[in-house]
């Protein structure tokens, strides 16, 4: 299965802004190892790193928009204050020429996410 072109379109945006970005090999064939997931923690498709800011992870949705279910996975899942969640939903806007824009959403942290003892 190949990357789609909704992560191959952030990936080179966040190159463009000087990250160092990081995506999971899909496994071609009938010999998937066991055990191995696509996304980070199941849930991310790339991570972002620069110097100095906070590492970033990002799920990148097409245009089908995104499930409930899968917000509120990222939402609960717990990472530390050096990093962030992001969800980027790919939309296809007439102003801008039928073009393909990102909306970024930066998932925000809980109450009981800031507690470092977990």
């Amino acid at each position: 299965m190949a990357r789609s072109k909704f992560e191959i379109k952030a990936q080179k945006e966040l190159e463009d802004q000087g990250y160092l970005v990081d995506w999971k090999i899909r496994p071609s064939g009938f010999k998937i190892p066991k055990g191995y997931r696509v996304d980070y923690f199941g849930l991310f498709d790339l991570i972002g790193y620069r110097a100095g800011d906070p590492l970033r992870f990002i799920s990148v949705k097409g245009t089908m928009g995104i499930l409930e279910k899968h917000r509120k996975e990222i939402e609960n899942f717990w990472l530390p204050e050096s990093c962030q969640k992001e969800i980027w939903q790919y939309r296809k806007l007439k102003e801008y020429g039928n073009r393909f824009i990102p909306r970024k959403e930066l998932i925000e942290r809980k109450q009981n996410e800031t507690n470092t003892n977990k």
